[in-house]
């Protein structure tokens, strides 16, 4: 089995954790894994928000999957197209990690207590636009480079706190860096968030039986819920939404949020219901705050 993934830290150990998995699965397994260099990691200048925007962290990662050099492309769900081109399917899901956002600062400082124009360093549009609506009076400022680059950055005094996934960072060993975990109520994360995504090639039977059988099934549910509200919302990885699914025995709950990049405006909304019906639930929430204007927020990003 070989696994295509990003060269990160991170993302080899999303792709080492699969090797477990399926290893655990299969003791005799034979698991390779497949180095590629995104277009997100390539270029580490420009912002997020403007660098193509579509798939900058998975295309490459997934097209060694669809050439054939790689059978299982392993992602942060976080960064893959809510749909995927038509010779591919997500075939797979590790168990959840945590949700929440984490704030690096000053050891103890919690966003409330930052100072009046501190600056505020992210290189997320939903993370920004949430830093604006709870505090307008910090200078949030735009970072790139993977986690470890970004710790660098901010020790370096180039910001006077990040704002970062919270898995991320203890999967990296690095969560004494954290000054708060901070609240899905008020910090709704990013569609997808600490979940590891596995995708194949649709008619690759064998590597999609192996995939399912590593996938838990909580959390492909909520997967599924968050990824069908950006899709119905026609949103990205990287505009100002949220999508936050629970799954309780039976029971879905989604909470869906779109902002305007300035934090001024912002639209929430819940809904809930069987997970058996977890894209359905995605769908309607999306429809709901679509009503609402929030296609406006989303294209309004977009222009900028």
């Amino acid at each position: 089995m070989r696994l295509s993934t990003r060269k990160s830290a991170l993302a080899l150990w999303q792709a080492e954790t699969t090797a477990d998995f399926l290893r655990g699965v299969d003791p005799q397994a034979e698991v390779e894994l497949v180095g590629i260099t995104s277009k997100g990691d390539a270029d580490r200048v420009q912002p997020l928000s403007r660098l193509g925007r579509i798939g900058v962290f998975t295309v490459e990662v997934d097209r060694a999957v669809q050439d054939g050099s790689a059978d299982l492309a392993v992602h942060s769900l976080k960064d893959m197209l809510t749909t995927l081109d038509p010779d591919l399917v997500l075939a797979g899901v590790l168990p959840r990690g945590p949700v929440e956002d984490a704030l690096v600062a000053a050891p103890g400082m919690k966003l409330v207590d930052l100072p009046r124009g501190a600056r505020l360093a992210t290189g997320s549009l939903r993370r920004a636009a949430t830093a604006r609506s709870l505090r307008p009076d910090l200078e949030v400022v735009d970072i790139r480079g993977n986690v470890e680059t970004r710790l660098e950055k901010w020790r370096g005094g180039e910001a006077d706190a990040l704002i970062l996934a919270r898995a991320g960072l203890e999967r990296l060993g690095l969560d004494e860096a954290i000054s708060e975990v901070l609240d899905v109520r008020r910090f709704v994360p990013a569609v997808g968030q600490g979940i590891v995504g596995l995708v194949c090639r649709a008619d690759d039977e064998a590597t999609r039986r192996r995939a399912a059988a590593i996938s838990d099934l909580e959390t492909m549910d909520e997967a599924l819920a968050e990824r069908a509200f950006l899709r119905a919302l026609r949103g990205g990885c990287n505009v100002p939404a949220a999508g936050h699914a629970r799954v309780v025995e039976n029971a879905l709950t989604l909470t869906g949020r779109v902002m305007s990049v300035d934090g001024s405006e912002v639209l929430e909304d819940s809904i809930g219901g069987s997970r058996d019906e977890a894209e359905a639930l995605g769908e309607r929430l999306a429809a709901q705050l679509a009503a609402r204007g929030a296609g406006e927020l989303i294209a309004a990003a977009r222009e900028l």
